[in-house]
């Protein structure tokens, strides 16, 4: 009896392992439509699309026999198309390459043409394959002040020839540079950005999720929730962690994010459905969208209207954070044979190219600190549409595209004034651009605020039509609705201190409703509940809940609360107590970091004021107080009640100066 149980779990555990999924067929749901894909893919099974003649799925035989337990009506189109898809995947005339020689290739063309690419591990998937990217451009290895494109396939691991036409976008830009003027033009004057292979996880197992069965484009932080394959929170996988902290750093006036399975061209919102075209910059993301319809007559409208409504997706978040955003489906099949490769890449090329040297048009320019000449990371506002982007934090410029016209920009940034423009002519001449230098002024009584939005979650898009950007900046009676146990996390893009009296103050635009804020010196928690806002202006002390400083600020209402807006009182980061602040500035290093044990922080000199070396931990909660009182100070770990914390990350930092991050094992 052991040997035959032994041999049946065996059995078993290779028809459903992961390595070993169950064999799919394309189906037709001939009752369903847009309204019913997220009730289909509770069951597991993989929507495509959806037509007049109901919506096109893949599923397994079990998954099958759920839908028509629940009413729908099951057409199988082609048996077996995972079969059919994994031969087109391994044939003997493929080009598709396996994950390890997609490695292997992309180290070598970083390798060969180190004048152009760059090769960026931008972080690792859930099963610890690694996300590539590669940067092209004239100097990859620093930035410039040029508009940045970003192209990525196979967010679906299944849908392959995503992967294939960025690849293939890859080679063809590095054989032509330098011999075709178009090709040299383009990578002299622009930052590429191709990520083929944003799934691995997914792409080795041909499956749509990655390998913790989580659907990346349902995790990202605009409108997220509501999801099957959502994941536990927005941002939970670290494929989308990565992409985030990279488009962070290297924001991209173009995103386009390549899919399968149909063509058509989806352009923001995927999240709302009862109101079409409502994208405050509708007339720029239809313009882009005919462009690229041009040259492969795929058709182009919202996502939500034109296939189905989808929450946490890239296009959304993309278009949140300031960029034209699009998810493109380039085949109607997600690994059609290898034979194809070359023609769907063909068919798109000419596009792909068109949207490089499109991000070139609109405005353009620098923004620096007036008194330092330093880069400045600030929002730009464009008007009419009042419409947000980021610049470049490194070096400050940033690139929007804009069509002929003429527009107001305000620049704004947490501790400067605001700085408006009027009357910028983007022209119809020429390259149908303008450059615009612009320099902040450094303001003691302008408050720290909101920055950037990381995540909110869905709302009903037929009762709250606001947006989160509305809660960003400072206060202006313009408003994000937080429906009733919604939630919204806000970075304050730098920390806000704790001093005598309150530190934070949360604005109601309008309405009774109130919300619980908590806060934290990193976007993932762990979160510290600093209080409740329930009325149209709360003023908030973080020393109340034990907090020395927080960044991060994520707010869940009861009720529905209009967030106006969050203001840090204390903006310039001032201690508690001023004379603990050095003269001149004290610098210092941690020689062993990660540090085991013991951390020794070695000191630039001895203050000639008393001063205090702060240890918090990621919440904010100060764990240690040291004295400086020699070039040498250790810290053995312990809190200011003489228990050993636990290993982990913590900060260490002298009055308002940036904190060092500190590793601890133990």
């Amino acid at each position: 009896m052991k040997f035959r149980f032994s041999s049946l779990l065996i059995i078993l555990l290779a028809i459903f392992s992961p390595g070993n999924p169950q064999p799919r067929d394309l189906i037709r749901i001939t009752n369903a439509c847009r309204n019913d894909v997220r009730n289909i893919e509770t069951t597991g099974a993989w929507v495509n699309y959806v037509d007049q003649f109901g919506v096109v799925a893949e599923a397994t035989t079990f998954q099958q026999q759920q839908l028509k337990n629940r009413g729908y009506l099951v057409q199988v189109l082609t048996p077996d198309i995972s079969g059919i898809y994994e031969r087109h995947f391994t044939g003997s005339d493929g080009r598709y390459l396996t994950y390890n020689e997609f490695i292997d290739t992309m180290a070598l063309i970083a390798r060969n043409n180190p004048a152009i690419c760059q090769l960026e591990t931008l972080g690792t998937s859930y099963n610890g394959n690694l996300l590539l990217g590669m940067k092209i451009s004239d100097q990859p290895q620093i930035h410039e002040n040029e508009p940045a494109v970003h192209f990525e396939g196979a967010i679906h691991g299944d849908e392959k020839i995503g992967w294939a036409i960025c690849f293939e976008l890859l080679k063809y830009l590095v054989r032509n540079y330098g011999t075709d003027t178009l090709i040299t033009r383009l990578v002299d004057t622009r930052e590429i950005y191709i990520i083929p292979m944003y799934n691995p996880d997914g792409y080795i197992r041909s499956s749509r999720y990655n390998g913790n069965s989580v659907d990346l484009n349902r995790n990202w932080g605009w409108m997220w929730g509501d999801e099957s394959n959502q994941g536990i929170s927005p941002f939970s996988e670290p494929e989308n962690q990565a992409l985030l902290n990279h488009i962070q750093n290297n924001p991209a006036a173009i995103f386009v994010s390549y899919h399968a399975g149909t063509t058509f061209i989806s352009h923001p919102w995927s999240y709302c459905y009862s109101y079409q075209n409502t994208i405050p910059e509708l007339s720029l993301i239809q313009f882009l969208s005919a462009r690229y319809d041009y040259w492969t007559s795929y058709t182009y409208g919202q996502g939500c209207d034109s296939m189905y409504p989808i929450n946490g997706s890239t296009k959304d978040f993309d278009y949140g954070y300031g960029m034209m955003g699009w998810s493109i489906e380039v085949h109607p099949q997600k690994t059609p044979p290898a034979s194809e490769i070359d023609p769907c890449f063909n068919l798109n090329l000419p596009a792909m190219l068109e949207f490089i040297h499109l991000a070139g048009r609109g405005i353009h320019g620098t923004v620096t600190d007036a008194t330092t000449g330093q880069p400045v990371p600030c929002q730009v506002w464009v008007r009419p549409a009042d419409w947000l982007s980021y610049n470049h934090p490194g070096t400050g410029d940033f690139h929007r595209f804009y069509l002929p016209g003429t527009y107001t920009l305000t620049f704004r940034a947490p501790g400067y004034r605001d700085t408006t423009i009027e009357d910028v002519l983007v022209p119809a001449t020429g390259d149908s651009a303008v450059t615009i230098d612009v320099q902040l002024t450094p303001d003691p009584a302008a408050p720290l605020f909101a920055f950037r939005h990381i995540y909110n979650s869905f709302v009903n898009p037929s009762t709250n039509r606001t947006y989160p950007v509305r809660a960003l900046g400072p206060r202006d009676d313009s408003a994000f609705l937080l429906d009733h146990g919604k939630t919204i996390c806000l970075d304050m893009h730098r920390p806000v201190f704790n001093r005598d009296g309150p530190d934070l103050i949360v604005y109601r635009a309008a309405g009774t409703g109130s919300t619980q804020v908590q806060g934290a010196n990193n976007w993932q928690g762990p979160w510290i509940t600093i209080g409740s806002a329930c009325a149209p202006q709360t003023e908030l002390d973080i020393g109340s809940a034990g907090l020395d400083s927080v960044r991060y600020l994520k707010l869940t209402a009861s009720g529905q609360f209009y967030l106006d807006a969050i203001e840090g009182i204390n903006n310039v980061g001032i201690a508690r107590s001023s004379s603990r602040l050095p003269a001149s500035p004290l610098q210092f290093k941690v020689k062993t970091n990660p540090a085991s044990g013991a951390v020794h922080f070695f000191f630039s000199h001895l203050p000639d004021k008393p001063v205090l070396l702060i240890i918090s931990d990621p919440g904010g909660r100060i764990v240690k107080t040291l004295n400086i009182n020699t070039k040498e100070v250790v810290w053995d770990g312990r809190t200011q009640s003489g228990t050993y914390v636990p290993a982990g990350i913590y900060f260490a930092r002298i009055g308002q100066e940036p904190a060092i991050r500190i590793i601890l094992l133990k």
